[in-house]
C-alpha cells in the first residue's frame, strides 16, 4: 500500500592514482575518490570504490548513516553508504570513514547536503466542520526548486490555494487550505509533501504534514446489542479438518448491522481472501465464520469500538485489544482457536493495514494471528482486496515476511539476521526472505534452477524484510512487496504447505507442490517495479508485530 523514497546512487568521478607498489612501500588501499556526497534526505546512497592488496575493514562513527559491507577481502571493492535520517540541521554535516588494510589507513570524507523544507508542525487535527487554514514552512530552496504533492484523494476534501512565499526566501506558506465538511461517520486523513528533485530528476521528500479530520457521528451511540456475538458459517470445508478463519467487523453500529452493511462487508472480505492463488484453489479446506460485533460508536479512539481499535494517522499502524478479539473468536463453537486466523475489518476507508502474530511461550504449536484492514476506498476496490490479502493471507495465515524496503531501515544487523534465522528454523516463518545471497544456498534455490518457474524470474534480489541491504527476496515484485502482483512461488509454497499441514496433517514434498502449482498458477505476472515517490511512503503497510502471551 501503502511507500518509500527513491534510492539515489551517486556517481563518483574524481580519480587519482597511487604510483607506488606495495613492494615499494606504497599504499595497500587505493581509493577511487577520497570524498562522497549524499543528498539531505534519508535513504540516499552512494558508493566508495577502492582496491585493497589485503583483507580490510571499515569504520565510521556517524549516527546518521550506515554502510555495507564493513569488511572484505583483497581485490576490487565497493562500500555502499546510505543516509538513515534527513539532515534538518540547516547546514551540511560531515563524517569520516576509515578503511584499514594491513598497515595502511585511508579516510573518506562523507558529506550530507543541507537542502531543507520543514513544515511548522508535523500534523494538523481538524474537526468535522468545514474550515480554512494556512500552513507555514521554512526552506532554503528557491521557489522553482520546491514542489508540493499530496496523497491520492486528498483533493476530494481539501482544496489547496496557490503556494506563496512570505517575507524572505527562507520562509513560506501554503494558503489557504479549504477543508470541506466531513459528513461521514468515518474519519479521513491525508498528507502534504514538500519535495525537490535531484540531478537525475528523481523526487526527494523533504518533509511531511499529516492531516486528520474527525468523522461526523452526530453523537450516535448503539442501543441494540441483540445481534452481538451471533455466528454464521460463510464457507464450509469439504476437504480436510476445516481450517478456521473468523471474520469480524469493528466500528459497526447497530443500524449498520440491521441494514446488512456488516454482513455484506464480511462476505466481500471473504471473497477477497480467496481471490489469489493458491488460496483460490484451496478454498475447500477452510471453514470461514462471521461473528457479529456491535460497536458503541464508529470512532477508532481505542475506547468506542468492540475491539478497542485505535488508528494512528501518522502511520499505517492499528492498535487492537487482542483479548477482546479472542473472546469473539471463541464464540464459534468447538473452534481450534490456537490455530485460527482472526480477520478484523474496520468500518472506515483509511488506508492502513496491520497484522499481529501471537505466540504462546508454553505452547510450541500456538499459531494464532489477528489481521486488521479497513475498507480501503470501497468494498470492491483493488486497494482493499490487495491490502487484505497481504495482511490476512500473507502475514496472518502463511507467516510470510514483507519483501519491501522502508526508508527508515538501513542494512540488516547481525542481530536482525540472527532473529530471521530463528524464525526460519524454529517456526518456519518468513520463508520468503533470506540473508543468504548464494543462489545455490538460498531457501528457494530449487525454484531458481527449476525451468517450471522460469517465467517468474526467481533469483536473489537484495532488499526485503524492510531492510535495503543484507536481506534478499525471491522476485522483483510480489504480493508481499507492492501488493499489485501475485504471490511468488516460494510464498505460494508456504501457503500450500500450511494448508496441507493444518488441513491434512501432511508435510508435502517439493515435487507435490510443483505438481499442484502447475495446475493452479497465477494467470498473469507483473514485473513492473513500482517507483515510490515521497508522497506515498507513509502509506506502506506496517510490518507484522509479534506478541508473546
Amino acid at each position: 500500500m501503502t511507500s518509500r523514497f527513491l534510492q539515489i546512487v551517486c556517481g563518483l568521478t574524481l580519480f587519482f592514482v597511487v604510483g607506488c607498489t606495495k613492494e615499494e612501500g606504497g599504499s595497500v588501499v587505493s581509493l577511487t575518490s577520497g570524498t562522497a556526497e549524499l543528498y539531505s534526505v534519508s535513504n540516499q546512497t552512494c558508493e566508495i570504490k577502492f582496491r585493497s592488496e589485503e583483507s580490510w575493514k571499515a569504520s565510521c562513527l556517524a549516527n546518521w548513516l550506515t554502510f555495507s559491507p564493513k569488511s572484505g577481502k583483497a581485490g576490487e571493492n565497493v562500500i555502499t553508504i546510505a543516509s538513515t535520517s534527513t539532515n534538518r540541521t540547516k547546514q551540511p554535516r560531515t563524517a569520516v570513514m576509515t578503511i584499514e588494510a594491513g598497515w595502511d589507513r585511508k579516510t573518506v570524507n562523507i558529506k550530507q547536503r543541507d537542502e531543507y523544507a520543514i513544515f511548522e508542525t508535523d500534523e494538523l487535527n481538524l474537526g468535522c466542520q468545514a474550515t480554512t487554514v494556512g500552513i507555514n514552512f521554512r526552506t532554503n530552496l528557491q521557489k522553482d526548486q520546491l514542489d508540493l504533492y499530496y496523497t491520492k484523494g486528498l483533493d476530494e476534501w481539501i482544496i489547496p490555494g496557490n503556494q506563496a512565499r512570505t517575507r524572505t526566501e527562507y520562509e513560506g506558506f501554503i494558503y489557504p487550505l479549504h477543508i470541506k465538511q466531513n459528513s461521514s461517520q468515518s474519519p479521513r486523513e491525508g498528507a502534504f509533501f514538500l519535495t525537490m528533485k535531484d540531478n537525475s530528476g528523481n523526487i526527494l521528500g523533504l518533509d511531511t504534514l499529516f492531516i486528520y479530520q474527525e468523522g461526523s457521528d452526530n453523537g450516535y451511540h448503539s442501543y441494540d446489542y441483540s445481534q452481538d456475538g451471533q455466528v454464521e458459517l460463510l464457507n464450509e470445508a469439504t476437504e480436510g479438518k476445516g481450517i478456521p478463519i473468523v471474520l469480524m467487523g469493528d466500528g459497526f453500529v447497530d443500524e449498520e448491522i440491521r441494514d446488512n452493511l456488516y454482513s455484506r462487508t464480511m462476505k466481500q472480505a471473504m471473497e477477497h481472501l480467496f481471490s489469489e492463488e493458491p488460496m483460490k484453489s484451496l478454498r475447500d479446506y477452510f471453514n470461514v465464520y462471521q461473528v457479529t460485533a456491535v460497536s458503541d460508536r464508529n470512532r477508532f479512539d481505542g475506547v468506542s469500538t468492540a475491539f478497542k481499535t485505535k488508528t494512528d494517522h501518522q502511520s499505517t499502524a492499528i492498535e487492537v485489544n487482542a483479548d477482546a478479539v479472542m473472546k469473539y473468536v471463541k464464540k464459534v463453537e468447538d473452534i481450534d482457536s490456537i490455530h485460527s486466523l482472526a480477520v478484523v475489518i474496520l468500518n472506515t476507508n483509511l488506508n492502513k493495514g496491520m497484522t499481529y502474530m501471537i505466540r504462546d511461550k508454553k505452547k510450541e504449536d500456538y499459531d494464532y494471528a489477528i489481521a486488521l484492514c479497513p475498507v480501503i476506498d470501497s468494498l470492491k476496490s483493488e486497494s482493499f482486496r490487495q491490502v487484505l490479502t497481504h495482511e490476512a493471507v500473507g502475514h496472518g495465515f502463511a507467516k510470510l515476511a514483507d519483501e519491501y524496503v522502508r526508508s527508515i531501515e538501513g542494512s540488516a544487523t547481525e542481530t536482525d539476521i540472527k532473529e530471521l534465522k530463528q524464525m526460519h528454523e524454529k517456526w518456519s516463518w518468513f520463508l520468503n526472505v533470506d540473508s543468504e545471497k548464494d543462489s545455490t544456498k538460498v531457501l528457494w534455490s530449487k525454484f531458481i534452477f527449476d525451468s517450471e518457474f522460469a517465467n517468474e524470474k526467481i533469483g536473489t534480489y537484495e532488499g526485503g524484510y524492510t531492510f535495503f541491504k543484507g536481506v534478499y527476496r525471491p522476485t522483483e515484485n510480489s504480493m508481499m512487496n507492492t501488493n499489485d502482483a501475485p504471490f511468488n512461488a516460494p510464498s505460494r509454497q508456504a501457503i500450500y504447505n500450511k494448508v496441507m499441514k493444518l488441513g491434512l496433517d501432511k508435510t508435502p514434498t517439493y515435487e507435490e507442490f510443483v505438481e499442484f502449482d502447475r495446475q493452479h498458477k497465477p494467470t498473469k505476472w507483473s514485473y513492473k517495479t513500482r517507483t515510490r515517490g515521497a508522497w506515498d511512503e507513509s502509506w506502506h503497510p506496517t510490518p507484522p508485530k509479534i506478541i508473546w502471551r
